[in-house]
């Protein structure tokens, strides 16, 4: 396991260096780091979900290349059942990679993706917090997943990691609330939750990602506050 562990560490830096990524392609590297996640032993399977990340990044055809191991998916998604913190954040931040792409995001969410990440909603633990963020801004956008993470009830937590002194941890907070705030719902949720002052101030930051997806979540906010003036002042 120690040489497990130490390889999918070098194989995540080999991945972001083009020609190794080629190299790392031709050796049918993906698939092999991939099949580490059926390792017993927790930090191995979290060193390999984080060596995947840029494997798939960088990898050409990268979706197609992942629905090309059979039940890869559903393995990925399985991993969210454990009960290691690091093996759930490098999990989490594998998917965030995946869901990118479309076709895979929808066998994603065939396995109940959106289930298990709402199960974990309620962690303090601020690294975990960062990746399911992440993959719950990419996970979001697809179908009905953004109204049945409301449903689900996971609004009000993430509006909670706003007061985590992590930066990280609030630029991909702000993604996953501006991609949650499509839904007027969850727009009324964060609202009540007290999500407004934490956006006024995380869009005045340096993070330009940051700023963005907070500006973002403050546009949807404001507009479902201006349609319901609108009806008012005609129901009237």
């Amino acid at each position: 396991p120690p040489m497990l562990e130490n390889i999918t560490k070098a194989l995540t830096e080999c991945a972001n260096d083009g020609e190794s990524m080629t190299a790392m392609e031709e050796l049918d590297a993906i698939r092999l780091t991939w099949s580490l996640l059926k390792n017993p032993h927790p930090r191995v399977q979290a060193y390999a979900a984080l060596a995947l990340c840029p494997c798939i990044k960088n990898a050409k055809n990268s979706g197609e290349l992942v629905r090309s191991f059979v039940g890869a998916l559903e393995l990925v998604v399985g991993l969210l059942k454990s009960r290691d913190n690091l093996v759930l954040a490098s999990v989490c931040a594998a998917i965030s990679i995946i869901a990118k792409d479309k076709e895979n995001l929808a066998v994603l969410t065939d396995h109940k993706v959106i289930n298990m990440l709402a199960n974990l909603v309620y962690t303090t633990d601020d690294m975990l917090r960062e990746h399911l963020a992440a993959a719950i801004a990419s996970c979001a956008p697809y179908g009905n997943n953004t109204q049945e993470l409301g449903r689900l009830k996971t609004v009000t937590p993430i509006v909670g990691y706003m007061v985590s002194e992590n930066s990280k941890v609030h630029r991909t907070t702000a993604m996953a609330l501006q991609k949650l705030s499509e839904d007027p719902q969850n727009c009324i949720t964060m609202h009540q939750s007290g999500v407004v002052p934490f956006l006024l101030e995380t869009v005045g930051s340096e993070d330009k990602e940051l700023q963005e997806a907070s500006a973002g979540c403050l546009k949807n906010i404001r507009e479902l506050a201006l349609r319901a003036e609108e009806f008012m002042i005609f129901g009237d």
